[in-house]
């Protein structure tokens, strides 16, 4: 037992009955472990888990590989070479037929949705370190594809190839790093997911703007497909010594092997037994005579359908909110406004600058303000922000236009600050332990299926000879987050702070997601040896 009981009354005087604590039942050794992980600061946090965290930092290069693989297959057709070596002439320019642009998006989001179903298979059943090597060389033929195209159509191959190991990565990643980091700094890490994506695409403009000031031929663009070989290299170097999760592991029956990688990532006096306890009563929280990872199917049922409608719903109101609009469509508003050309590309790489710095500060808002203030707050400011551009849109005077673009960038730091970092701590703490994979695979299928109808829907919707909407569309996407905002208030919980069998308890008692951060949770253990009724108080939280 630990040395630090805390009673408490089981009636305190005054209380309502929804202020009474709920009783989470744990063995001794979960609740010793657990009870630590409230108790460290984040310093001690990373000391004790400095390992642990440098294969946090491995699941981060594989989301900047999706930021930069992404990235690159999409922003290629603005660089003129491209359009020459694969277009039609057109007005004295090259140009890539639009239908064959449409075809490239939906090369990718197929891709995403495809890899993300199969990588949500087969890490349940194989686990992550063949899937990441799957998806690599996956990712390395597609990048063969796109940069010996002979025509449109092996490019287009290429991308489906390369949309697959993205899904796969944004599968595998996330739950993760949510499994590996300590209690303390948990959100931090999962939020930095994004960050790596964001960096991803920052790099991808930097080699775009490097090739195209210093080659003047298909080296323009090949030079972007060949650097995502390098990412390939690098990553599977590193791969054969990747430790696997002690969940999958326990999950799958390999306890001694989960009990290897805890001691070799840590130090002598690390509590493994805890921490296997505590693994092993959170895989069997929702079902005590099955503790193997759980299927699709089991995502829907009464139990976790809930639980999946947040951890998707929270990737489809970060494409509701507008990012493939604003960031999609900021350098036209540039141009607009009266910048060249190529001052605009500049100025659109600098605010992906400020995007990266915006997800930094987000590592910070989602465990100073927790994950549904985060959310939640940051979609009320994001909904006003886009307002006030629609607003804008309809004024004609020339300074609007300005007015516009500076919202714009106010947007691009606030999305990144709020719901870009936050959707993934929510997406990989909203699933029970055995559901994580699948749940996340679900959540990128979401994602990519949403972005996919925006990507296509918006150029309809703003082009002069179509919607022509321009800057009035944010009034779709403002009203749009301003309902998001009443799905948050009502379904999204707070986790912060909260371990995976706390959050487990509060789900299976039905407490009310506005209520998870008031609500006390006591711990008292119930082993085996106690059985005789000798119940013993832990902690409360």
């Amino acid at each position: 037992m630990s040395d630090d009981k805390e009673a408490y009354p089981a009636h305190p005087q005054n209380a309502t009955e929804d202020d009474l604590p709920a009783v989470l039942e744990t063995s001794s050794p979960a609740a010793r472990f657990e009870h630590r992980q409230h108790s460290l600061t984040k310093i001690q946090a990373i000391k004790e888990n400095k390992w642990g965290l440098v294969w946090c930092m491995y699941m981060f290069f594989l989301c900047i590989t999706w930021g930069y693989d992404g990235l690159a297959g999409a922003i290629v057709i603005s660089i003129a070479q491209f359009r020459r070596d694969y277009g039609t002439p057109y007005n004295g320019d090259w140009v890539i037929d639009a239908n064959w642009q449409l075809g490239f998006q939906a090369a990718t989001s197929f891709g995403l949705i495809f890899g993300a179903f199969a990588s949500g298979l087969a890490i349940n059943r194989y686990g992550r370190q063949p899937v990441i090597l799957v998806a690599f060389l996956l990712s390395i033929a597609g990048a063969f594809l796109q940069y010996f195209a002979k025509d449109l159509a092996m490019f287009f191959g290429g991308k489906i190839l390369t949309g697959i190991p993205m899904g796969a990565f944004t599968t595998a990643a996330p739950p993760y790093a949510s499994e590996m980091a300590p209690l303390v700094i948990r959100g931090s890490v999962s939020a930095g997911m994004n960050f790596s994506i964001v960096l991803g695409q920052l790099l991808g403009y930097a080699v775009m703007r490097e090739s195209t000031s210093t080659y003047t031929d298909d080296r323009t663009y090949k030079v972007m497909f060949a650097t995502q070989w390098g990412f390939a290299g690098v990553a599977l170097i590193f791969l054969p010594f990747f430790p696997e999760s002690p969940y999958w592991l326990v999950a799958h029956g390999r306890e001694d092997k989960a009990r290897h990688n805890l001691a070799k990532l840590h130090d002598s006096s690390y509590d493994l037994d805890g921490h296997l306890a505590e693994i092993h009563d959170s895989l069997g929280r929702q079902n005590q005579d099955n503790e193997a990872q759980g299927s699709f199917a089991e995502c829907f049922n009464s139990d976790n359908w809930k639980r999946t409608l947040v951890a998707a719903g929270m990737f489809f109101i970060q494409n509701a909110s507008g990012p493939a609009w604003v960031v999609g469509y900021m350098s036209y508003y540039f141009q607009l406004a009266g910048m060249a050309a190529d001052v605009s590309f500049d100025t659109t790489v600098g605010l992906a600058g400020v995007m990266v710095v915006g997800n930094i500060v987000g590592w910070f808002f989602v465990d100073y303000f927790g994950r549904r203030g985060t959310a939640l707050y940051g979609s009320i400011i994001l909904s006003i922000t886009l307002f006030l551009i629609a607003i804008l849109s309809l004024i004609k005077a020339s300074g609007a236009i300005w007015a516009q673009v500076v919202f714009m960038a106010v947007w691009s730091f606030c999305y990144q600050a709020t719901l870009g970092a936050v959707a993934w701590p929510i997406t990989a703490e909203a699933a029970t332990t055995r559901l994580r994979a699948p749940t996340q695979a679900i959540a990128t299928m979401v994602n990519g299926l949403s972005g996919c109808i925006w990507s296509f829907s918006l150029p309809y919707a703003i082009n002069p000879d179509e919607g022509n909407l321009g800057g009035k569309i944010a009034f779709i996407f403002g009203g749009t987050l301003a309902a998001c905002c009443i799905f948050i208030f009502f379904l999204v919980p707070e986790t912060k702070n909260r371990t995976y069998i706390e959050i487990d308890e509060l789900w299976s008692r039905k407490i009310p997601a506005r209520k998870f951060k008031t609500t006390s949770l006591i711990t008292v253990t119930n082993d085996k040896a106690e059985e005789a009724g000798n119940t013993e108080v832990e902690h409360v939280h």
